[in-house]
């Protein structure tokens, strides 16, 4: 399956190989998540490094990459960097410089001080944008810069997952990527899953006011947006728009510090 032409998902993990780019990209691992979690009274397992490994190994043993993109958000704090950010990070890059390819990382809004780990593995960390053969690369917290003209925008920054009520009640939560075009510049958009598993994130709907992104909130006909599924054991799974979705959909809370700010965990 193709999400775009030329783009599609790795198996079942919440990330996409760019064929012409020979780039594997991903976004929003949130590691060190738990130690931040446990300050505020919650404790979970610490699964976050190993879910973002497993894709990392899973993707290589499917395709040859050159380069891995991640759209931001590789670590979790807003205001520092933890010890277990730096230890997972440190672990993350490691392996990726063994793997001998070229890693990028479009700064996202959590990423402050990354670059004091990513210095030191050769990683590049780049400021508000990559563009690569009309290929544009943002995390989605802030708009694309005036002027581009890319064919495609890929983003993170919203954690989509897809919530689908029953007639009975019950809310089945899946994490999805989702098809748009770009309304300002025309450009086909790709908005990622997060890799983090506690990052369940915004359920996406047609009412502009539940995105974080102002670039879903503003640029984009959400009646036109195309979800595509992580189904455990099926795969990706295409669904209709979701203008002709609206009568199944359930509203739930934010993700888990979703990517806006301090807020209350929710580990639905």
């Amino acid at each position: 399956m193709e999400l775009l032409p030329g783009i599609e998902p790795v198996a079942e993990h919440p990330a996409v190989y760019v064929r012409r780019l020979k780039a594997l990209v991903f976004a929003d691992l949130h590691l060190g998540f738990e130690e931040e979690a446990a300050k505020m009274g919650y404790f979970v397992p610490r699964v976050q490094l190993k879910r973002a490994l497993k894709l990392v190994e899973d993707a290589f043993s499917l395709y040859d990459p050159e380069r891995v993109i991640i759209v931001g958000d590789v670590k979790h704090t807003f205001d520092r960097l933890t010890r277990l950010e730096r230890r997972e990070v440190s672990q993350l890059f490691e392996v990726l410089r063994k793997k001998g390819v070229e890693v990028k990382v479009v700064k996202g809004n959590h990423d402050s001080y990354l670059v004091l780990v990513a210095r030191d593995y050769g990683v590049e960390v780049v400021k508000g944008h990559l563009e690569i053969d009309g290929v544009l690369f943002i995390h989605g917290h802030k708009k694309p810069p005036e002027g581009v003209k890319p064919e495609v925008i890929i983003m993170g920054h919203e954690h989509p997952s897809i919530s689908i009520r029953d007639r009975i009640g019950y809310v089945a939560k899946t994490p999805c990527f989702l098809v748009g075009r770009h309304e300002p510049t025309g450009a086909a958009l790709l908005v990622l899953p997060a890799v983090g598993v506690y990052q369940t994130g915004t359920s996406v709907t047609t009412m502009r006011e539940t995105y974080l992104s102002p670039i879903l909130r503003e640029d984009v006909d959400l009646r036109r947006v195309k979800p595509y599924v992580i189904a455990e054991g099926l795969g990706v799974l295409e669904f209709p728009e979701l203008g002709e979705l609206e009568e199944i959909l359930a509203v739930g809370e934010p993700g888990l510090l979703a990517g806006a700010g301090p807020q209350r965990p929710y580990l639905g």
